[in-house]
C-alpha cells in the first residue's frame, strides 16, 4: 500500500478540549481556535498579564491556574498592608545584590560557619557559593550545557527567536544571582518562596517567566522582613479561583532544592549515567527543577528496566522547555505502562524514547492531535523494521488517515489518556 498524501494539521476548538468553566475568567480568555502542528496543539490565552501560549490542554490548564495566582499577587501588591513592605524589600534587594556583584567571595565569607551542613546536603553544586560562580566562569564555551542530538528534533521546538536564543548573563549578573540565591537559600528564602507557591497552589519552579518574576519579588519581600505574615495569609489558592485539579506534587513545595538535586544526582548515577552527563542535566537551561525531578522519578519508577540512562542524550539535546516536557511526559507514560499494562525490559533512543517489551516495541506519544505528516511517516517507517510488533501509546487523538496509514505499516495505536498529565508522586 502506497502512503497517502499528507494532510494539513487540524485546527481544533478550545471548547472541545477544555472544561467550559475555564475558557474565560476575570483575568483571561482562551482563544477558541487551537491550531496544531500535526502532533501538539497550541493554545493562546489572552490575559491581563500578557498573552500566553500552551502546547497541550494540560499546560493550558496550568497557565490558567497561574493567571489566577498572578492576580492574587498583584492584588497583594496594591493593598496598603503590603505597599511599604515591597518598597523596603526592594531597597534591601538592590543593596544586597550590589555587594554580591562587587565582592561575591567577601560577601559569602560573612555567612556563619553553621551553614556548612547546608553545603554538605546539596553536594557538588554548592561546595561553596563562590566555587559555584567560579565553575560557571570556567566554562565560557558551554554556557547552556545543551548538546547536539535527537532532542532538538522532538515536538515542542521553540519558535524562531524565542527562548533558545536567550541572552546569556554576564559575569557580574551570574555572581549576584548565584551567590545571592545561595546565601539567601541558607537563611530560608527558598523555603519562603516555596511556601508562597504552595499557598497559591502553583509550581515554584514554573517556566512561566511572568509568574517566576512575581514569585521572586514577593518571596524576597517576605524573606527580607518587609512583608508581614498577615499580608501573605491574604493570598488565596488558585484552586479556590479556578476549578481545575492541580497536577503539582507535594515534593515541589516540601523538599529543599538542594535535596532534590542530591536525589536526582544520586539516582541518575545509580542508573549508570556518567557524572559528566548528570552534571550537564543538573545545569540544563531548559529543564526546570520540576521537570528534571519528574524525569528522574519516572526513570526510578521502572525498576528492572535496563538501559534507563539511555534517555540522557535525548534529554541533553533538547532546545526548549517544550521539548524537555516531551521527554519527561514520554518517560512518565512508560513508567505507567510498565506498572499497569506490560512489563518493559529496556529503553533505547531512535528519534524519541522507546521501550522493548519482549518482541514488542513500545513507543510513548504524549501528543494531542496526530495527523498524517512527513515526521510521522518517517518515524513510523524507520522504526517499523526493528520489530514485528509495534505499539504506539497516544495521549490524545489521531485523525482517521493517520490511524489508517500507521496500521498499514504495522503499528497498533493504543489510547492512553492522561488528561491531567499528572507527574508521578
Amino acid at each position: 500500500m502506497q502512503p497517502a498524501p499528507f494532510e494539513p494539521p487540524p485546527v481544533l476548538s478550545a471548547a472541545d478540549l477544555l472544561p467550559t468553566e475555564v475558557l474565560s475568567g476575570p483575568h483571561h480568555r482562551v482563544v477558541d481556535a487551537v491550531p496544531s502542528d500535526g502532533l501538539l496543539t497550541r493554545f493562546t490565552i489572552e490575559t491581563d498579564f500578557g498573552t500566553f501560549e500552551a502546547a497541550s490542554p494540560a499546560l493550558a490548564l496550568t497557565r490558567i491556574r497561574e493567571i489566577a495566582a498572578l492576580a492574587e499577587l498583584e492584588k497583594l501588591e496594591t493593598e496598603d498592608l503590603a505597599k511599604d513592605g515591597f518598597e523596603h524589600s526592594a531597597n534591601r534587594l538592590k543593596e544586597s545584590f550590589q555587594n554580591l556583584a562587587e565582592d561575591p567571595e567577601g560577601s559569602l565569607k560573612g555567612i556563619p560557619e553553621g551553614v556548612s551542613r547546608f553545603f554538605n546536603r546539596v553536594g557538588r553544586a554548592a561546595k561553596t557559593g563562590y566555587q559555584t560562580i567560579e565553575d560557571r566562569r570556567a566554562e565560557p564555551d558551554e554556557p547552556t550545557a545543551v548538546l547536539p542530538g535527537p532532542g532538538s528534533r522532538l515536538p515542542g521546538a521553540p519558535l524562531t527567536g524565542s527562548q533558545s536564543a536567550a541572552k546569556q548573563p554576564g559575569g557580574a549578573e551570574v555572581a549576584a544571582k548565584l551567590a545571592g540565591r545561595t546565601a539567601a537559600d541558607i537563611f530560608g528564602y527558598s523555603e519562603q518562596r516555596r511556601e508562597i507557591a504552595k499557598r497559591l497552589d502553583v509550581d515554584p519552579y514554573t517556566d512561566n517567566p511572568v509568574l517566576t518574576k512575581r514569585l521572586d519579588e514577593v518571596a524576597w519581600a517576605a524573606f527580607s522582613g518587609g512583608l508581614g505574615v498577615t499580608a501573605l495569609k491574604a493570598l488565596a489558592p488558585a484552586s479556590n479561583l479556578v476549578t481545575v485539579t492541580s497536577s503539582a506534587s507535594n515534593w515541589v513545595w516540601e523538599t529543599k532544592p538542594g535535596d532534590l538535586r542530591v536525589y536526582n544526582e544520586q539516582t541518575l548515577l545509580g542508573l549508570g549515567a556518567s557524572s559528566v552527563d548528570v552534571d550537564r542535566l543538573l545545569r540544563h537551561p531548559f529543564f526546570t527543577t520540576s521537570l528534571r525531578t519528574r524525569l528522574v522519578k519516572a526513570l526510578d519508577a521502572m525498576p528492572g528496566v535496563a538501559d534507563r540512562a539511555a534517555v540522557m542524550p535525548l534529554a541533553l539535546s533538547v532546545t526548549s522547555t517544550g521539548q524537555a516536557r516531551f521527554v519527561v511526559e514520554s518517560a512518565e507514560m512508560l513508567a505507567r505502562i510498565h506498572a499497569a499494562e506490560r512489563r518493559l525490559e529496556r529503553l533505547f533512543i531512535d528519534g524519541t524514547l522507546i521501550a522493548q517489551s519482549g518482541e514488542t516495541l513500545v513507543v510513548p506519544a504524549p501528543v494531542d492531535a496526530m495527523s498524517w505528516n512527513t515526521q510521522l511517516q518517517g518515524f513510523g517507517q524507520r522504526v517499523a523494521v526493528q520489530s514485528d510488533e509495534r505499539r504506539m501509546y497516544i495521549r490524545g487523538g489521531a485523525t482517521p488517515l493517520a490511524q489508517e496509514q500507521l496500521a498499514a505499516i504495522g503499528w497498533t495505536l493504543v489510547a492512553w489518556p492522561d488528561p491531567a498529565h499528572a507527574p508521578l508522586r
